[in-house]
């Protein structure tokens, strides 16, 4: 079945992802991945040296246990390290950051695309009653979801088999 925007809707997605509530701990933050991957390996990998932003952003995806693979590749591989790591633990040991992708993902599958159809969603199951809060999940939740091939610019679904192993 195809909608209007010609996005396939033959599957479903849940409001958790295995177990874990996509509505709780949703803490907006500003910084993405792919810049504080770049600070991180401008450090040489001192955590000390990160801004409190990166800070959360790094232990949002559970950096630590990676860090050696991100430091000793080059940034054309990072993206295939971090997908492969987030599919091989529980949602529920990543943070925030990490969860957005799937929330802003789970938004636009199942009420439809836009910003303000994601805003209202945020404001509607009391995720944040604060615009620039639900402004910030869904800069970071599409901004990661795309730059790691999961999303589409618009939030939808771009790789469907990742999305299915990630709902597992």
């Amino acid at each position: 079945m195809l909608d209007s925007m010609c996005v396939r809707k033959d599957y479903k997605l849940p409001n958790h992802l295995r177990g874990r509530s996509i509505h709780s701990k949703v803490i907006p933050t500003v910084c993405n991945l792919k810049n504080m991957l770049n600070k991180l390996v401008k450090v040489n990998g001192d955590f000390s040296q990160l801004k409190q932003w990166e800070k959360r952003s790094y232990k949002a995806y559970n950096i630590d246990e990676i860090k050696s693979e991100i430091l000793s590749s080059c940034d054309s591989e990072w993206v295939e390290i971090i997908r492969k790591h987030i599919l091989s633990k529980r949602p529920s040991d990543f943070g925030a950051s990490c969860i957005d992708i799937y929330l802003v993902a789970y938004v636009v599958h199942t009420h439809g695309v836009g910003k303000d159809t994601f805003f209202k969603y945020i404001l509607d199951n009391n995720i944040s009653d604060k615009e620039g809060s639900a402004q910030a999940i869904w800069q970071v939740g599409k901004g990661d979801g795309v730059y790691l091939g999961i999303l589409n610019n618009d939030g939808s679904v771009k790789d469907r088999s990742f999305i299915e192993k990630w709902i597992g």
